[in-house]
């Protein structure tokens, strides 16, 4: 190396440890684009006692790429630092294929932090020729290195995998099966969706959460077993089911999702509407339309979500229906609904509803007004200032803001003198948009 270039990589690792990223990233562009001359005294740097510089060394070499660093790069992942433990990782992620078999190696390491990261690293490069050993590393006495292979095993995708990942799952350690789960879902193995399945009836949210990912990710085989687990009597399966069919998307999952609508569990009920809103289905209104006169509010929630999802005329027609249903929670979830769903085409059922005899749905209706009303919803929403209930006026001076007619400027002068001090404040914001005030 001629003097200049030692002395220039010197003054430039010495950099190293500055505390801004941002400097530090300069200074590593500088001794990349140095190339091989750079190489050793970087891998000098990386036992530098401030882990800025051997951080950032590691970084530099694998930007590199030279296979000298190789083995002093390997010697990072058991740095004291998690910061240089992890731009180890990503030096030895990039070096690529002449890393695995050092690596592999280092799945025997006595210290469970090195086995740990080298896991890790074969996972990233994603290396088929390490699946036998991270296979194994599946049964190591620390726990943290069994997750770390089983992604690994995931990120790789080999079907070698899968029969001792299906092991971990049914295995007594949640924790190591939620890992397993997620794994069998990159390796998308049908031979896992039994299990998988099953796994869905754990008490454990985080499992049931990753046996249902990875039955997505393995995609529509797995539809006609979700299907059949729609029955089943545990109904943290049956939501499950549902939640799981509706991200799938499978139309067969149509007829079983609106019967699910009927279960006796809420959460069931819940999962199948919006479950029925992604298969973008015109026949599920009429069925998501019963949910509108449930009690509890997210139910319904859920069922005008779903409404909403599913758009269309037909969803348009049955909501100004339900607009007239006996029931006001059905009135209610109605209006919202079409408020969500912005259709102009509504206006008429909307304006109807402002004169309903419950209050909540007067309200909601002058909400829906403001969003999808044409000059013909201003006097009636006018005429609602002077409803009995507050909340109403209040989303009439809202709504005749949002509309931005003129003829709305008397009566909302005339509402900020209400006895209530919201219906005082929307109207004074209504008219600050209509350039009253």
């Amino acid at each position: 190396m001629a003097a200049a270039s030692k002395k220039q990589v010197q003054r430039l690792i010495a950099r190293l440890r500055a505390k801004g990223e941002e400097e530090r990233s300069a200074v590593i562009a500088e001794l990349v684009a140095l190339g091989e001359v750079a190489v050793e005294p970087l891998i000098a740097a990386l036992q530098d006692t401030a882990y800025q510089t051997r951080m950032a060394a590691a970084q530099a070499l694998g930007q590199i790429g030279s296979e000298q660093a190789l083995r002093p790069l390997l010697a990072t992942l058991n740095d004291a630092s998690v910061n240089v433990q992890r731009a180890g990782v990503e030096a030895l992620t990039r070096m690529g294929t002449p890393a695995v078999e050092p690596l592999v190696a280092l799945l025997q390491d006595k210290d469970a932090k090195t086995r740990r990261r080298a896991a890790e690293t074969l996972g990233r490069i994603q290396a088929p020729e390490a699946v036998e050993a991270l296979v194994k590393a599946l049964s190591d006495e620390n726990a943290e290195v069994c997750k770390a292979a089983a992604l690994a095993l995931g990120s790789i995708g080999d079907q070698r995998a899968t029969a001792r990942l299906l092991t971990m799952l049914q295995g007594d350690n949640v924790e190591l099966a939620r890992y397993a789960a997620t794994a069998l879902g990159e390796i998308g193995d049908r031979e896992a969706i039994p299990q998988l399945v099953s796994a869905l009836t754990s008490s454990s949210a985080d499992l049931r959460q990753a046996a249902l990912e990875a039955l997505v990710k393995i995609g529509r085989a797995a539809v006609p077993v979700l299907i059949r687990l729609l029955k089943h009597e545990n109904y943290l399966a049956r939501r499950c089911a549902a939640e799981a069919l509706g991200l799938l998307g499978d139309k067969r999952a149509l007829v079983p999702l609106q019967k699910a609508l009927r279960d006796p569990h809420h959460r069931v009920r819940r999962y199948a509407a919006l479950a029925l809103g992604r298969l973008g289905e015109e026949r599920a209104v009429e069925p998501l339309l019963e949910l509108l006169r449930e009690p509890l509010g997210d139910v319904r929630s859920s069922a005008i979500a779903a409404l909403r999802a599913l758009g269309g005329e037909k969803a348009l027609k049955a909501l100004a229906r339900a607009l007239q249903d006996r029931h006001w929670v059905v009135r209610m979830g109605a209006a919202q609904a079409l408020a969500e769903i912005g259709d102009p085409r509504a206006e008429s059922a909307l304006l109807q509803g402002l004169r309903d005899a419950e209050w909540s749905v007067r309200m909601n209706c002058a909400e829906a007004l403001g969003r999808v009303g044409t000059e013909a919803a201003v006097i009636p929403l006018i005429t609602v200032l002077a409803d009995d209930k507050g909340a109403v006026r209040r989303a009439a001076a809202k709504a005749l803001g949002k509309l931005g007619d003129q003829r709305a400027v008397k009566a909302l002068k005339i509402a900020l003198n209400d006895v209530e001090e919201e219906v005082r404040t929307a109207a004074a914001e209504a008219l600050t948009k209509l350039g009253g005030t």
